[in-house]
Order: structure tokens, then C-alpha cells, then sequence
């Protein structure tokens, strides 16, 4: 069974990594985060994985 702590909103995910939700939304789908990595979960909500955190955490350090 999967640990609901290891899993985030878009909220949690956006104000760790500073960014705006929507710019999250668009980094994530242009990085190409998969189905098990980012799922939506409503109208402009979305749930992370803790590996999809990382690979955003990785694609911020290398726009900077």
C-alpha cells in the first residue's frame, strides 16, 4: 500500500520548490512526468509523487 506522506498537492509541491502553481503544472508536463508520477485531482490540482519531486527539483536547478 502506498504512504500518503510520500505523496503531495500542488500547493505543498509549488511553495517547497518557490514556484506558482501554474508555472508547476507546465514544468511538470514539459519534463514529462508520467502517469504514476502526476495525476490530476481536480480543476487545476494536481498529486506528486516523491520521485516527481525530485525530477522537478532537478529541472528548477537547471533553468537557473
Amino acid at each position: 500500500m502506498t504512504n500518503v506522506n510520500a505523496v503531495f498537492i500542488t500547493k505543498e509541491v509549488a511553495d517547497e520548490l518557490g514556484l506558482n502553481p501554474s508555472y508547476l503544472i507546465k514544468l511538470a508536463r514539459k519534463i514529462g512526468l508520467s502517469e504514476t508520477e502526476m495525476r490530476e485531482a481536480g480543476s487545476r490540482n494536481y498529486l506528486f509523487s516523491k520521485e516527481a519531486v525530485e525530477k522537478l527539483r532537478k529541472a528548477r536547478k537547471e533553468q537557473k
